[in-house]
């Protein structure tokens, strides 16, 4: 039977696909025949011809826009601001649609495409809490709820900076005036994320409703301000892996330079790509010595600077070595780094010596310790801090500065323990702890930052923005969303 015709026929054919040809029966390349075209034939037998055939659809369907809530602590409890109006999408759907026998059998998506994106709908909720405000000197920006805020003045007048909610938190860094934000973000919902984890942005931070514009780095690791032009950044790129940690380091070095209309920015690469020795797959950290001239880099092993002074032939000089720390799992330890205010000595974290009878790679002593840029001595200041003390040094005042780290409550367990925040001087004597008082919640690992004049530090503490003064000890907590991150302090 074929086309719902039933014929019986007398054939010398021996199989099915030779009594379709007998026949001049024409078999389309998705048509069926049962039994197949190469069964044997047998007196009486049956055979059907399944008529198959493929066609495409088109469907269009409406994509509901999603609604984001941003607390904002500038606004009372139970008052709320429309910031972004939230229109739907649209997306067409192709589907694969068989038949058989003009019976439709199976019905598949064969391809989704986004026509118009959907825009999020955007409500700002207050969620001021009754803390005492504060004066802030210079401005003072931090991540909330994945979108930059900053305050000036003071604790009371604070403004939003952004609004999609898609800041990863990597990169995050006022620059030296204030006037501009530089930061990283995860890509919009069309960017393939195969090819892009995270964009690199700045926001001018004095004018109000400032849009950001893309400095047009994808994929990076680690970026940082000059500190000796308000227009040029340094920045180190990776790429997307699916396995852990999630990137590629390519341990590379880029320079970045803007004008203030941001009609044109211009790269230059200081470094290029490389394996970046022991756990080179996971990346470098970098920081910019305040003379603008040295960028100093940390890898898993070794601590080193970067002369910038002759930007044809910018190498790597090695200042130290160490054993690399064994993690067991997809993360690697990169000490951090703080350059003294007058740009001659590294302040950074050390590997030591392992107590018993581990394997240098399994030590957990942990020391913050100073480098000279020239060499002439390295030195530790403060023994068994912990994995995670990432000092930060002070501006200068009263022409010496201070160091301020993290103390882990518990040295020899220190990569899961809480921590306290501490000042020493800047040899590494008199060290105080500042915050938190005894028998509150430790904190967590972090980067802290000094005021601008090196009296306070403002730091993270359950969730939420904290500002100590150095001096009287007396702390305030400035937010109250305890989905804070990231603070950074600039004139």
């Amino acid at each position: 039977m074929h086309d719902k015709v039933r014929n019986t026929v007398d054939t010398s054919s021996t199989n099915v696909g030779d009594l379709l040809s007998e026949q001049g029966i024409e078999i389309g390349p998705l048509d069926r025949t049962l039994p197949s075209q190469s069964t044997l034939l047998t007196d009486g037998m049956d055979v059907t011809i399944i008529r198959v055939a493929e066609e495409l659809q088109n469907e269009e369907i409406v994509i509901p826009f999603e609604k984001q809530v941003v607390r904002n602590d500038g606004l009372p409890v139970g008052e709320s601001r429309l910031l972004q109006t939230g229109t739907s999408g649209l997306e067409q759907i192709t589907y694969r649609i068989v038949k058989e026998d003009g019976n439709v059998t199976s019905k598949a998506i064969l391809r989704r495409t986004i026509i118009e994106k959907p825009i999020d709908e955007i409500i700002m909720v207050g969620s001021q809490a009754t803390y005492t405000i504060v004066p802030i000197e210079g401005s003072l920006a931090y991540i909330s709820s994945g979108n930059a805020w900053i305050m000036s003045k003071s604790s009371g007048i604070r403004q939003p900076l952004t609004v999609n909610g898609l800041l990863d938190g990597r990169i995050f860094q006022l620059s030296n005036d204030s006037r501009y934000l530089l930061y990283s973000s995860k890509p919009n919902q069309q960017a393939d994320l195969k090819e892009t984890f995270n964009e690199l942005w700045v926001v001018d931070t004095n004018t109000a409703n400032s849009e950001p514009f893309t400095l047009n780095v994808q994929n990076v690791l680690w970026a940082g301000w000059s500190p000796i032009d308000q227009f040029s950044i340094a920045y180190s790129t990776g790429e997307p892996r699916t396995t852990a940690p999630g990137w590629q380091a390519h341990n590379n070095l880029h320079i970045a330079n803007f004008n203030e209309a941001v009609t044109e920015v211009v790269h230059r690469t200081i470094i290029g790509p490389s394996a970046g020795g022991s756990y080179g797959w996971y990346g470098m950290r970098f920081a910019w010595a305040p003379d603008g001239v040295h960028i100093a880099y940390a890898q898993a092993d070794r601590i080193g600077i970067i002369d910038l002074s002759n930007p044809i032939n910018s190498e790597k000089k090695q200042l130290t070595n160490f054993s690399h720390y064994q993690t067991w799992t997809d993360w690697v330890w990169i000490p951090a780094l703080t350059w003294s205010p007058d740009s001659k000595f590294i302040y950074t974290v050390s590997h030591g010596d392992p107590i018993g009878l581990e394997l240098p790679e399994d030590s957990q002593i942990f020391n913050v310790a100073v480098i000279a840029k020239d060499e002439s001595f390295q030195a530790t200041l403060s023994e068994r801090t912990g994995i995670w003390s990432n000092p930060v040094v002070s501006p200068i005042t009263n022409d010496r500065f201070q160091v301020a780290f993290l103390q882990s409550n518990s040295p020899l367990q220190s990569v899961n323990s809480g921590y306290t925040l501490s000042v020493m001087e800047q040899d590494g004597s008199n060290v105080k702890i500042i915050f938190p008082t005894s028998g509150e919640t430790a904190l967590k690992p972090q980067n802290i930052t000094w005021s601008p004049n090196g009296e306070q530090i403002a730091l993270i503490h359950r969730g939420n923005l904290w500002i100590v003064d150095n001096e009287s000890l007396v702390s305030q907590q400035l937010t109250s969303d305890s989905q804070t991150s990231k603070p950074s302090w600039a004139k």
